[in-house]
């Protein structure tokens, strides 16, 4: 910089001392301080110029130079301990690097020789040569690091890069200063040594840090998924460049989840799991353990780390007040006659910036360590709960159901992680109003007391809002339950309630509860929250106020623009942690209580470690595998009931010991006791041999279910086969969609009863155990399958002939093959011995014999199990087989296929033998390849078990959506909330503006002229902003958004509603009522609170930029540059952050679900010692949801380090311009460039914020696009046509004819109905039979129009029903269905939904229906309250409306049919369809029914009856036989069965020839 002389001797007014001792190696023998021989002495500022002294120049190089040798020192240390070499070649970059240095060190020690040459007599005890010394030692200790770190590191070292970037700026302040001073001119060698110097310095950082350095051969080949942060060097850790790659690759693509990098090992569950565990075990030492210090020892180390940052990140946040008010002093003194230097001012801009960028720095290094800490207590705590889960005994269990405990996974952990993000707040914040109080007092005094006292005063204002908000929301949840229960019961009777045409009911119901109950709670929600907003944002405005009232009252000092907005700044500064505080005190009590619920948790009740003893495997048949002796058991330690006492017992290898009992003699615990699930009070149990369960109520895996079977032991097609063969699952394989590889879906959803005993009998066979415990596995399954398991299993030919089996059950056939029968009551064994011998006793087991036998004759077994339902595919390449080490144990099991029995091979088993029977084993950890199916859904390969898939938008949502939503909030409503928007900022802005001219006032006149008139403007100006903050709001809540979220509601549930039952059959239930609630709920609470962000926000931003360029308007040219840069970071940012929430999201539900499975499954999952790998399976899954967590997180740094950059560029700009303006004369005021700087210092967050809202608009406004997706669903046929309606007395006659009728369920589907021809005359009584699928009840949907007809007509009285409404045609037939649906509400709206009717019709009805009696007798009559399941019990527990649903309550099956016929009998239709109910209805009510049909009441109505039971349409007029979609008999019973056809075999099944013949007689 081109200095003048006037400038450059500012404080001296006689001539300067000679030139030549004013230079950096000047020298003088009169010594004025110690160490430094030079004439301006240790300064810091010179005293002839504005400019470091040459002593003070030194002290940089020299600090810089400790930081070298010290840390320096430390890496060789680091480097040497703890970094292992690798082979690495020394290539160019190796040799140019240790050159350069070396020509480094020369230049150094030549400029030592210099400075001895020309500071003649001074230099041995001058500070300048020692620097030069310490330099060149430096320069060698870094040498060092940089040889060594060649073989040692993959990235350079982080103290090197620190040590050039540090020199560097130390030699460019050196080299300014000797420019100026003119060193070339008196030294020029010394000047051209140190250019060089300087440059060298310059060529090794770019070396270092840009040039990569060379890998080892191990290192170069790499693992592609490895994520970078591991070699990623300094500055990119700082300014999170290695996110990056990520970055760029989720911008050109969307991201799926192999583009995912891997965790980081120490952030693998598996890390962090055994970090926890050590820490806890540690603490289970103490008396009373806590999680708290457990979380410190195990995670705390980067945490007070991040500690450290966030110190310096606050201090620095008040260094900038600081420096505005130098920037505004320095503007000032161009006013009067005594200017400061300009280097001064570009010395306060660069401070301002550096201080802006190492703040941002700071602050994403501590947030990114309190993010990764939550991140690994999180999932080390879910491995953790996982890992308890398998330990707990039963009492442990009995105190925490299954929902507990996934609620301590799902959400007591996400409390103490969402902790982790405030948790530093906690001593943050106090410390932040602290250092802002400082500064205040500095600046205004006592004043500052006055505001301290406004925000005291608003502390309890904003407390009892936040109180009422509480109470509103808690009524909120409770109006968003009764919708979503409603709704939920809608969808699931959606049938039932088209067949009742009751449509126009619900919706009204549905619409009373959204509109009334639910939005208006909405607006008041809204209305608090405008009034949150205006203490919220009066309270900074009303603190500055009532300082600078104060002031100006008070002090003689004039309120000048260098107090004025360096305290606004501050005030700014104080709202973040004053907001912050009361979250942080609310997340602290709520995780306290969640580290209490975790403690108890963790340290609950363990499964007894000794209560069997294991040991090896016998070799013989017949020894002894299973001994309990004097063992008594109970389920819990704490009581004193016993639940098996003084048991004696053993089992032999190859035998079969059945127990018997009846229910509840305790024979499952029986079992249990061998597994060790039970506490064993005294007694010994010994098993020798590894063991396989099966319990008795099966426990299967939502796997494929062959993955069900193998159950990660190693893969043996050909032993499967055998195992499949004897279980007698081969034909429900070829019965199955996709034979073995069939999904079972969640819980066995797919499978029938008796299938899932088979699969896990079958898990139990293939995994060759040594013991069997077999829990009652025959109830479940057929008589004819029973005989087939005893013969090919169990029994004495059977594949586990060789095996010792423990089998509990009460079924007969196998008593007789067994070896040995023990019979049990109340725990105690009182009978024993073989079945001939026992019979022989005549004792209890004799007569339950024959109890068993005469109660089978009576009841006959149930046929064939029911079809599978639909459930998700999988993926054969995942299922865990382990893989044989060596092919002698393989050939051993070739060979022993051929024996008899499974007999082990090479006696003396012990060491050779692995853990379980054969040579077959476990899924070794290295064999686990990840879990079972995938944790994302992939494509279906060509599945028939697969739902349709959910649709899911990728990439950007399309502006129509947008579009869609402003025109349903009412576009003026929109305009007027816009124009209050941009009141309240120009507000904000005039506020600022009439301060600062009120400030130059005061400085002009030197005191506090008319303090009134400012004041009080200054007062309305923000109590206006204020107001219209307010009444943006409300506009924004009561007219667009609530408005917009009731119209979307009304306009889903209409279509909703009017979709035909097609699309219910296709989609879960689930899925619908997802887009009703948490979409829902998006639209109602949360977009327009983001959308308010993010124009309040976009406001703010262009606001403060305008205000910047009026004070210097070449900023504009700025804008753009700056503008394109911010766009196209937001751009990037936003398509990968998106495809990495989403990622995040779908990744996380497969952690619970398979969570939730394993906790029904324990004791299973015990019995085959399959603990490990089931942890390993959860570990797995948390791995694949952090790999897509650790990269969202970071990106977001990733962008804030970046805009927040851009943000540091604008404060320099706007300083940089402010100081070029004054210095060249334009008379800038100092008021202006205050009111400049204080909005560009705020504009950071701004720009932050508007990108993270930019986000959330479109993260959430898909629930808008969902739910307009639902909106637009095809509906059925219109309602009513009014061009042709029905007279008023159709149908009178009631004769129905299928005129080539045609139907199927939906399009691409083959037909149900083939051509139908039936004419039914009015007044018959008509029965409709068929075998299942032979389309009996497609009849009624066709006749109803549940489904359309492909091709031909129904027609009723000669009226085509395809040529009216809906409503006329379906209000016009009445039906009794199949199952009775019962509603919430009352018996009159069950009965009547629409209120049409009055009270003598409905007790007619009920009276007619023989519910009179039974009705008048509940409480209320008509008005008796039906919950789900029935009548509601009046209970006093909490949730009594559960334990009603379970008890069924006092309206029985029975009676809900009848209350269906009342109304069936309300409908004043002549036709009636009785869809026989399946579920055999009681005897007696089905007695009460047949006659109210054959009563006079329904007499002169056709009758159309589809009947499952043969007996009840018997006296039909003529009854329809269907056969495979067509009609095949049609005519009256007696004909039918004189024909021998269809009908007659019917007949003859049910034995009712007799009956038929008595019929016809009658």
């Amino acid at each position: 910089m081109q200095v003048t002389d006037a400038t450059q001797y500012p404080l001296y007014s006689s001539p300067p001392p000679k030139l030549d001792t004013l230079v950096y190696l000047g020298a003088t023998s009169q010594k004025a301080q110690p160490l430094c021989g030079n004439i301006e002495g240790w300064g810091p500022l010179s005293p002839f110029r504005y400019d470091f002294t040459p002593c003070f120049l030194d002290v940089w190089v020299s600090s810089v130079a400790v930081f070298g040798v010290v840390f320096g020192a430390g890496a060789v240390w680091y480097l040497l301990k703890r970094c292992a070499p690798q082979p690495v070649k020394r290539n160019w970059h190796f040799w140019a690097k240790l050159t350069v240095i070396g020509a480094l060190i020369l230049t150094t020690s030549v400029q030592a020789v210099l400075q001895a040459i020309h500071l003649k007599e001074v230099w041995i005890g001058d500070f300048r040569f020692w620097t030069t010394i310490l330099n060149v030692l430096s320069l060698g200790v870094i040498f060092w690091v940089q040889y060594i770190e060649h073989w040692r590191l993959r990235n350079p070292n982080g103290v090197v890069l620190f040590y050039w970037l540090f020199l560097l700026i130390a030699y460019g302040v050196k080299l300014r200063s000797l420019v100026s001073q003119k060193l070339y001119e008196t030294h020029l060698s010394y000047f051209v040594t140190f250019c060089v110097s300087f440059g060298l310095a310059l060529v090794e950082l770019s070396l270092e840090w840009i040039v990569p350095k060379r890998l080892s051969a191990y290192d170069a080949l790499g693992d592609e998924d490895e994520c970078p942060i591991e070699y990623a060097n300094v500055f990119s850790i700082l300014t999170f460049s290695w996110m990056t790659p990520l970055m760029k690759h989720g911008y050109k693509e969307f991201l799926n989840q192999d583009d995912l990098w891997n965790l980081r090992k120490r952030d693998t569950t598996e890390a962090t799991s055994i970090a926890f565990e050590e820490a806890w075990a540690h603490e289970r030492e103490k008396k009373k353990p806590s999680l708290w210090i457990t979380m410190f020892r195990g995670f705390g180390g980067p945490y007070f780390r991040g500690a450290l940052f966030k110190t310096v990140s606050d201090v620095l946040a008040f260094v900038q007040p600081q420096l505005l008010r130098l920037l505004i002093t320095f503007v000032d003194s161009y006013r009067g006659d005594n200017p400061q230097p300009v280097i001064r001012g570009a010395a306060i801009a660069l401070a301002m910036f550096s201080v802006s960028v190492s703040q941002t720095v700071c602050l994403h290094q501590y947030f990114q360590r309190g993010f990764e800490t939550g991140m690994r207590i999180k999932s080390a705590l879910t491995a953790a709960i996982y890992i308890k889960s398998m330990r707990l005994s039963n009492e442990g269990r009995a105190a925490k159901s299954t929902g507990d405990i996934v609620n301590y996974m799902a959400v007591d952990t996400q409390r103490l992680q969402d902790l982790t993000q405030y948790g530093q707040q906690l001593w943050s914040a106090p410390f932040q109003i602290v250092l802002c109080m400082l500064s205040l007092y500095q600046l205004v005094g006592y004043s500052m007391f006055a505001g301290v006292a406004a925000m005291i005063v608003m502390i309890p204002i904003n407390g009892v809002i936040a109180r009422i908000m509480k109470t509103l929301q808690k009524t909120q949840m409770k109006n968003k339950d009764a919708r979503t229960r409603l709704t939920t019961e809608i969808l699931n009777n959606m049938k039932s309630i088209k067949l009742y045409a009751w449509t126009t009911a619900f919706m009204s119901k549905l619409n009373v509860i959204r509109n009334d109950q639910e939005l208006k709670t909405l607006r008041k929600i809204g209305a608090a929250q405008a009034f949150a907003n205006f203490t919220w944002s009066t309270t900074p405005f009303l603190v500055s106020c009532s300082t600078f009232t104060v002031f100006v009252l008070t002090q003689d000092k004039p309120l000048t623009t260098d107090i004025v907005f360096p305290a606004l700044t501050l005030f700014n500064l104080l709202t973040f942690p004053l907001a912050v505080l009361p979250m942080v005190i609310t997340a602290i009590i709520e995780a306290s209580v969640a580290v209490d619920r975790l403690t108890s948790y963790l340290l609950a009740e363990e499964l007894q470690p000794n209560a069997v003893t294991r040991e090896a495997t016998v070799e013989e048949l017949g020894e002894e595998t299973v001994r309990i002796t004097d063992a008594t058991f109970t389920w819990n330690k704490e009581e004193s009931r016993n639940c098996l006492g003084d048991i004696n017992f053993s089992a032999h290898k190859g035998e079969l010991s059945c127990i018997v009992g009846r229910v509840g003699a305790g024979k499952s615990s029986f079992l249990q006791a061998m597994l060790g699930d039970l506490w064993k009070m005294k007694g010994e149990v010994v098993l020798r041999g590894t063991s396989a369960y099966v319990a008795q109520s099966p426990w299967v895996m939502n796997a494929s279910v062959k993955e069900n079977i193998v159950f990660g032991y190693r893969w043996d097609p050909h032993f499967y086969d055998r195992t499949v063969r004897a279980c007698a699952l081969t034909e429900d394989f070829a019965s199955l969609p996709d034979g073995d590889q069939t999904e079972v879906g969640e819980r066995g959803i797919s499978l029938s009863g008796g299938q899932k005993a088979r699969l896990t009998l079958a898990r139990a066979v293939y995994a060759r155990a040594d013991i069997y415990l077999l829990d009652d596995c025959l109830s479940a399954v057929d008589q004819h399958v029973g005989r087939h398991l005893i013969d090919n299993v169990f029994g004495p030919k059977g594949l586990l002939s060789g095996k010792t089996r423990v089998l509990a059950t009460n079924s007969i056939p196998v008593l007789m093959e067994a070896n040995f029968v023990v019979l049990l009551r109340d725990g105690k064994i009182i009978e024993r011995g073989t079945y001939e011998q026992l019979i022989a006793m005549k004792g209890e087991i004799a007569s339950l014999i024959r109890t068993a036998n005469n109660e089978e004759s009576q009841s006959e077994e149930d046929s064939r199990d029911t079809e599978s339902t639909e459930s998700p595919g999988s993926d054969e390449s995942t299922t865990v087989y382990g893989t044989g080490p060596n092919s002698e144990e393989e050939e051993a099991d070739e060979a022993q296929e051929g024996l008899p029995q499974l007999a082990p091979i090479r006696p003396g088993g012990g060491a050779a033998r692995k853990s379980s029977g054969l040579s077959l084993r476990r899924a070794s950890t290295a064999s686990f390849r990840g879990p079972r199916g995938k944790t994302t859904d992939e494509e279906g390969t060509g599945m028939k078990t697969k739902q349709t898939k959910e649709f899911s938008e990728q990439g950007k949502v399309k502006w129509n959506v947008y579009g869609e939503y402003a025109k349903t909030s009412n576009l003026i409503a929109v305009a007027i909330y816009m124009v209050t928007l941009i009141g309240a900022q120009t507000a904000q802005i005039g506020g600022s503006v009439w301060l600062k001219n009120w400030s130059v006032i005061n400085g002009e006149y030197g005191g506090n002229p008319q303090v009134g008139k400012y004041i009080g403007v200054y007062f309305a100006f923000g109590f206006g902003s204020a107001a219209l903050v307010v009444v943006q709001t409300l506009i924004l809540w009561i007219y667009c958004s609530i408005e917009a979220s009731r119209k979307l509601h009304e306009r889903m549930a209409y279509a909703i509603f009017r979709s035909p039952m097609s699309f219910f059959e296709t989609t879960p239930a689930g899925r619908i009522l997802n887009r009703f609630s948490s979409d829902i709920y998006k639209v109602d609470e949360v977009l327009a609170r983001t959308f308010n962000m993010l124009f309040v926000n976009t406001a703010r931003a262009a606001f403060t930029l305008v205000v910047i360029s009026t004070s210097t308007p070449v900023f504009i040219s700025l804008i753009l540059p700056l503008g394109a840069i911010y766009l196209y970071i937001q751009r990037y940012y936003l398509r990968t952050s998106r495809e990495l929430k989403r990622l995040d999201s779908t990744s996380r539900s497969p952690i619970y679900a398979h969570f939730q499975e394993s906790l029904s499954g324990i004791s299973t999952i015990r019995a085959y010692r399959q603990q490990k790998r089931f942890a390993m399976e959860n570990e797995w899954r948390v791995d694949s949801n952090l790999r897509a967590y650790f990269p969202s997180i970071n990106a977001n740094r990733w962008l804030a380090v970046r805009l927040e950059f851009l943000g540091s560029v604008i404060i320099l700009a706007a300083a940089g311009f402010a100081i070029i303006s004054v210095s060249t004369g334009s008379g800038l005021s100092a008021g202006l460039v205050g009111l400049a700087m204080s909005y560009a210092l705020q504009i950071t967050q701004s720009l932050n914020w508007i990108v993270r809202q930019t986000v959330e608009v479109e993260t959430n406004i898909v629930s808008v696009e969902r739910v307009l997706e639902y909106a637009r669903l095809p509906s059925e046929a219109p309602e009513i046509i009014s061009k042709n309606r029905p007279p008023v007395s159709w149908p009178a006659k009631g004769a129905v004819s299928f005129n080539n009728y045609s139907t199927r369920y939906r399009p691409g589907l083959d037909l149900v109905l083939k051509n139908v021809n039936l004419s039914i005359k009015s007044k018959e009584k008509i029965g409709v039979v068929g075998r299942t699928g032979a389309g009996k009840s497609s009849l009624t949907l066709a006749l109803f129009r549940i489904i359309e007809p492909a091709e031909g007509n129904v027609s009723i009285d000669g009226l085509n029903t395809s040529s009216i409404g809906l409503l006329d045609l379906r209000r016009r037939l009445a039906i009794i269905p199949q199952d009775a649906a019962l509603f919430e509400g009352t018996i009159r709206d069950n009965l009547d939904p629409g209120h049409v009717h009055d009270d003598t019709e409905l007790w007619s009805v009920l009276e007619h229906a023989r519910l009179k009696e039974h009705v008048s007798s509940m409480t209320g009559g008509l008005e008796a309250r039906i919950n789900e399941g029935g009548v509601h019990l009046l209970t006093t527990s909490p949730n009594g409306l559960w334990l009603t649903r379970a008890l069924g309550s006092n309206l029985s099956q029975g009676q809900r049919q009848l209350v269906s016929l009342a109304r069936a009998l309300l409908t004043p239709s002549n036709i009636l369809v009785l869809d026989e109910a399946t579920a055999a209805v009681d005897v007696e009510t089905d007695a009460m029914l047949q006659a109210t049909l054959r009563s006079d009441v329904f007499s002169d109505r056709t009758i159309i009856t589809i009947a499952h039971r043969i007996n009840t349409i018997l006296d039909s007029d003529r009854i329809v036989v269907l056969d495979h979609g067509t009609v095949a008999e049609f005519d009256s019973p007696a004909e039918l069965v004189r024909r021998k056809g269809l009908f007659y075999e019917l007949v003859r099944e049910a034995n009712l020839l007799g009956a038929v013949e008595a019929v016809v007689q009658q």
